[in-house]
């Protein structure tokens, strides 16, 4: 069994067709301060978010950032809000909590968007096209990583390591699994906080001998949660 579960970020983008997100609009100051209020947003400001769901394009404006709010869920639990990135086609956003709680905040952010109108008469905001989830936990695992493996290739694994490093070393595995179509050319392997990829290390800041892993995967937090339970339950002995 898992202990020490700790739901670091849940993640979630909503993407949309061209056009159905008018970010000139959006980007306007009286039109920040009303989304800063509604989410008690620390800071906002124009200029390209960060990359969280791939690339992001180079438009003018760039984008809006707002950083570091809160959210009262259910009335009465206070719920960090990371940030609420808008880009050209993407409204990300990401909470230390639970992929549940995006739901509300998301509800009251189209809401507040749906009442707003471009120059043009158009809706600022249109129907998200896709919708995207990435989360990161971290827990006690049962027992080390590298028994995945056989015996026997830990014994070569540690024989390697011991070659190429100081005597008395230990395996720290790192899995990062990505699904691709079959059929595509990849573009690398995936990187550190690769929103796409199923990631599973040794948590930094820790020891390896207390088994304490970081997990990430494109998956929202409840659906991430039961994968690594079943994952410690199958490779524990």
């Amino acid at each position: 069994m898992l202990e020490q579960v700790k739901i670091l970020t849940s993640r979630r983008a909503y993407e949309f067709r061209p056009d159905d997100l008018r970010l000139s609009t959006l980007s306007l100051q009286p039109i920040q301060q009303q989304i800063q209020q509604l989410f008690n947003f620390q800071s906002s400001s124009i200029g390209s978010p960060i990359p969280t769901f791939g690339d992001v394009p180079m438009t003018y404006p760039p984008g809006v950032a707002f950083n570091l709010g809160v959210w009262f869920h259910e009335g009465n639990q206070i719920v960090p809000i990371r940030f609420i990135h808008f880009e050209q086609n993407r409204i990300v956003i990401d909470v230390a909590g639970t992929t549940s709680v995006i739901d509300a905040i998301a509800e009251r952010l189209f809401h507040f968007l749906s009442e707003l109108h471009a120059v043009d008469g158009t809706p600022v905001i249109g129907e998200p096209e896709q919708v995207l989830n990435y989360s990161e936990i971290t827990a006690k695992f049962p027992v080390a990583l590298d028994t995945i493996f056989t015996r026997s290739l830990r014994r070569l694994f540690s024989k390697m390591a011991n070659a190429s490093h100081s005597k008395n070393t230990i395996l720290m595995p790192t899995l990062a699994l990505q699904a691709v179509p079959g059929n595509q050319v990849l573009p690398g392997a995936p990187g550190a906080n690769d929103t796409r990829a199923f990631t599973l290390a040794i948590r930094s800041g820790t020891r390896p001998e207390d088994n304490i892993y970081f997990s990430g995967a494109p998956l929202d937090s409840d659906t991430h949660l039961a994968y690594i339970q079943e994952l410690a339950s199958i490779i524990a002995p």
